[in-house]
């Protein structure tokens, strides 16, 4: 059975599709067979994967012609992972969703019928419509990766609030994963205040957080993961402490998960 990881924020310019994509890569590269939804119009994964956007998203959770996973998934052309994409024809099956009634398990039921996954990552958009509250009712985790800001950790309160609602109507057993620390700079006052200031709020729910790195815009306008572009950036493998050892980076976050997300 399939772990299903809700990568969200309801803020954008957090590095959600990094996230979802750097984590998807990282644990295809540990040998799980993994499988990345992109449930953003915007297309953004496809792009970060160096690929064309594509409208599968709409096939599968298309309420009439819905088809099932095995047809609406393609290889990433990176061993263990595959994609479903996103395209503009999202836009129109979020309007073709919201007429429906239980509009918001669509996603979980097609995702239901996935076969030999071992991770499903869904990448969402920062709004909230349909296909967002469906991912907190599709996915059994979530990670809130929030920009060291005010907006972007209100952003993530907002999210909390929402996730909490559709707990109350008993339609997800989604608990969240944590909170991911991103762009962060340890020599500037603001970014070190609030990752204090969201220990204090989210304690054990914060994971390592990811240094401010340029190689993540460098990467994805590659078309390549960070793995591919540089293995050995910080946003990877952290910063050294004061006392020499790698602090934060997506490899330890990857490492956490695997040893928590059972």
């Amino acid at each position: 059975m399939s772990v299903i990881i809700a990568i969200a924020n309801q803020k954008g310019g957090v590095g959600k599709t990094t996230t979802a994509v750097t984590l998807a890569h990282g644990l295809a590269l540990r040998g799980k067979r993994t499988l990345i939804v992109d449930l953003d119009s915007q297309g953004n994964v496809a792009d970060y994967l160096g690929m064309e956007s594509g409208p599968e998203l709409a096939r599968l959770l298309n309420p009439v012609l819905a088809e099932p996973v095995a047809k609406c998934t393609i290889s990433s052309g990176r061993e263990n992972l595959d994609v479903v994409r996103s395209d503009k024809t999202t836009v129109a099956l979020k309007t073709a969703l919201s007429g429906l009634d239980f509009r918001e398990f669509a996603l979980a039921e097609a995702l239901d019928k996935s076969d030999g996954y071992e991770y499903i990552i869904l990448d969402c958009a920062p709004s909230v419509d349909v296909l967002h509250t469906a991912a907190l009712v599709a996915a059994d985790w979530l990670i809130a990766p929030t920009q060291l800001s005010q907006g972007s950790v209100k952003g993530v309160r907002d999210l909390l609030v929402s996730l909490a609602d559709v707990h109350r109507k008993r339609r997800t057993v989604c608990q969240l994963a944590g909170v991911l620390p991103t762009f962060y700079d340890r020599v500037t006052g603001e970014s070190q205040g609030q990752l204090e200031n969201l220990v204090k709020n989210f304690r054990r729910f914060v994971l390592p957080p990811i240094p401010a790195d340029t190689k993540t815009r460098e990467a994805s306008r590659a078309g390549k993961t960070l793995f591919e572009y540089a293995p050995t950036c910080r946003a990877l493998v952290g910063v050294a402490s004061n006392g020499g050892r790698a602090e934060g980076g997506y490899n330890q976050v990857i490492d956490r998960l695997l040893e928590v997300l059972r």
